[in-house]
């Protein structure tokens, strides 16, 4: 019986060296009716664009891959739009160009959204992220079904952008990933994903995510993605109920002291929260032993808002 192609897009930029990984890791599958988008979103004649299309060249004899180059740059979304775009598999999977899918990732995904019906959009499998080639956290997120105010809340910890395995059908309908984000953009894609689809989890572990290092960490102003991504879903946000309203502007409220006082060092700006309670002490209380947990048991999962 032949098996339903499996098509994995990966979006790269400014990462040559760690590519070829993760190209590898999808050749290296149990699962032998793949093929491998790469979409090279860096600018024409810059260093990255130049390293990779030597090291795309190994690759140019491998029927399985395809490579693709963008114009001109334009973002992680529009390079998953475009590797969609040329793309056939039934299903479709994304992957990171500095991540890894272990040996039966593909296998066991295409065995779970074979057995479930068309309501189950999409699924994940266990992950691990590591650091300097040790352990930082394991996945203990294994949540399923409708989970659509959780990924609203960003509050899902799945690795989205390079764990889910989606039904071609359910990708084409959403219309693909909004290209006016920058970041958060895996999020936002399954947040209208699971508005209208169920989403399953597999008991394996499937991924590496690989943290970066100091050194190699791009920063992002949180407060301006969270605008932008308030605005976005500004009509979900408003079809909520009032208790859901409420736990919803608590998480994003939480993230945000966290952003501020943790990441960003504004001590004035969170004093400002919790003065005009926009956060609540308890709250906060809860929401750092939380954090402390799962930094000290290595584990990744969601807040019990």
């Amino acid at each position: 019986m032949e098996r339903k192609l499996v098509s994995v897009i990966i979006p790269t930029y400014n990462r040559p060296l760690k590519l070829s990984r993760a190209i590898d890791s999808v050749l290296n599958q149990t699962y032998s009716s793949i093929e491998v988008v790469v979409v090279d979103d860096n600018n024409p004649n810059t260093p990255g664009r130049i390293e990779t299309e030597v090291l795309m060249k190994k690759y140019r004899d491998n029927q399985k891959v395809k490579y693709i180059k963008h114009e001109c740059n334009k973002n992680g979304s529009a390079a998953r739009n475009t590797g969609f775009k040329h793309s056939k598999g039934e299903f479709i999977m994304l992957l990171d160009d500095d991540d890894e899918f272990l040996p039966r990732k593909v296998e066991v995904q295409v065995n779970c959204l074979e057995t479930r019906d068309n309501s189950w959009g999409a699924c994940y499998t266990k992950y691990k992220r590591l650091r300097n080639g040790k352990i930082d956290t394991l996945c203990a997120e294994s949540r399923e079904g409708n989970l659509y105010f959780e990924e609203l809340c960003r509050n899902l910890f799945i690795q989205a952008g390079s764990n889910l395995m989606v039904r071609r059908a359910v990708f084409e309908e959403l219309g693909g990933f909004d290209e006016s984000f920058n970041r958060n953009q895996d999020i936002e894609f399954s947040v209208r994903l699971l508005k209208k689809y169920k989403l399953a989890y597999v008991d394996e572990m499937g991924l590496i995510y690989h943290r970066h290092l100091a050194s190699e960490k791009r920063f992002f102003d949180m407060d301006q993605i969270t605008d932008h991504y308030l605005h976005s879903f500004k009509s979900h946000i408003e079809e909520l109920s009032k208790e859901e309203k409420s736990k919803f502007y608590k998480i994003i409220n939480l993230q945000l002291f966290r952003y501020r006082v943790i990441t960003i060092k504004n001590f004035n700006a969170g004093y400002q929260m919790v003065k005009n309670r926009d956060v609540r002490v308890g709250d906060v209380i809860r929401y750092f032993l939380h954090l402390a947990y799962r930094r000290t048991f290595k584990k990744s999962y969601g807040f019990n808002i």
